[in-house]
């Protein structure tokens, strides 16, 4: 049961919650909209395509600093009840610091869920009409550029690819179509196309011609019209190049995008670092939870002006090393673990320290 000092206690830390998500959330619209402001004049953006574009903006907001808002949520809340002696008087009633922390901890827990569940299913169709509006509507570029795609390469399994000249995927149909077959090092066989289609849920290969290499002195070849293509599995979507990034994407659309890459022999490594990047970085709320309870609980370290500096520094060294190890990961220097779990078990182990050591 919810005791009435737990009650207490969580509803100072949602107050300092919600202050928190609006300062820091307003400060960074207001940034990013001086930024924006040459393309809404010059653009002749109206009103309100900039109001819709902001309320998917604060969605990003939310989603990208919601551990810094709790970390500063946290500071404020507890160096408040500092600075006044209640938590002075609640230990002194016998209350230890973990028994302080306990409901933070488990309602922290809780926000982190859903901050996985909101980053996960329900942003990625917000932001990508967010990157819409921006795109076509702000910086009016065209949307015919996405509608048409030039040079694609795919690989169907190890020594078996084809390349497309052009296609257009509105329409699902392509131009300059090769697919080659390799036996070692040797061509065993290629078909050439002047058209490629897909009806009825199938690749066609129109008007071609396939030529056999048997034995490196003999060749042979026979045209067609119409040749089924049942070996591609990609679909018309997949073939263009409009690719959200990694972290815009929800977990389904990255594993997706990922199992893609495998069969068509693509680069991955970034993406399934960031694959799990999604699971360890709703995380960081409760990791620094841990590290600011005992900095804050502690009156002598300062005012709410100190617990706000701190706060800075700590997103600031956690950010910088997570941007590191995730950069070291994409580049192989480090293990995929260590890359996405590293800074996370690193700052657990300090805030497990930190709880540990402070006077309870």
């Amino acid at each position: 049961m919810i005791k009435k000092i737990d009650r207490y206690l969580l509803r100072f830390f949602f107050a300092a919650l919600l202050v928190a998500i609006i300062a820091v959330g307003l400060t960074i619209i207001v940034i990013n909209m001086i930024g924006e402001l040459g393309d809404f004049i010059d653009h002749e953006v109206p009103l309100s395509s900039i109001l819709e574009y902001y309320v998917y903006f604060g969605g990003w907001v939310l989603r990208s600093f919601f551990p810094v808002f709790v970390l500063l949520a946290t500071l404020f809340s507890i160096s408040v009840l500092a600075r006044r002696n209640e938590v002075l008087a609640m230990k002194a009633s016998g209350l230890s610091l973990y028994r302080i922390a306990l409901p933070l901890l488990v309602v922290t827990a809780v926000l982190s869920v859903g901050h996985f569940y909101y980053n996960e299913y329900l942003f990625p169709p917000a932001n990508k009409k967010r990157l819409e509006i921006k795109e076509f509507t702000i910086e009016r570029r065209s949307q015919h550029r996405y509608k048409r795609v030039t040079n694609i390469y795919r690989q169907i399994k190890p020594g078996h690819f084809y390349t497309i000249g052009s296609f257009n995927v509105e329409r699902s149909e392509g131009e300059d179509v090769k697919i080659y077959k390799t036996e070692g090092n040797r061509l065993s066989q290629i078909v050439t196309a002047a058209r490629i289609v897909f009806r009825d849920h199938r690749w066609q290969a129109l008007d071609g011609i396939v030529r056999s290499f048997d034995d490196p002195a003999g060749e042979s070849f026979a045209s067609f019209s119409v040749m089924e293509l049942p070996d591609i599995a990609e679909k018309p979507s997949d073939l263009s190049r409009k690719m959200g990034k990694p972290e815009d994407m929800g977990l389904e659309e990255l594993r997706g995008y990922i199992d893609l890459m495998k069969r068509t022999g693509g680069p991955y490594v970034r993406e399934s670092i960031d694959l799990r990047l999604k699971y360890s970085y709703p995380l960081t709320s409760l990791i620094v939870l841990l590290i600011s309870i005992p900095f804050a609980s502690n009156p002598r370290r300062g005012g709410i002006a100190v617990s706000f500096a701190a706060g800075a520094l700590i997103a600031l060294v956690y950010f910088v090393l997570f941007r590191v190890l995730q950069s070291a990961g994409y580049n192989e220097k480090v293990p995929a673990e260590v890359s996405v779990w590293g800074v996370n078990g690193l700052f657990f182990l300090v805030g497990l320290v930190s709880m540990m050591k402070a006077r309870k």
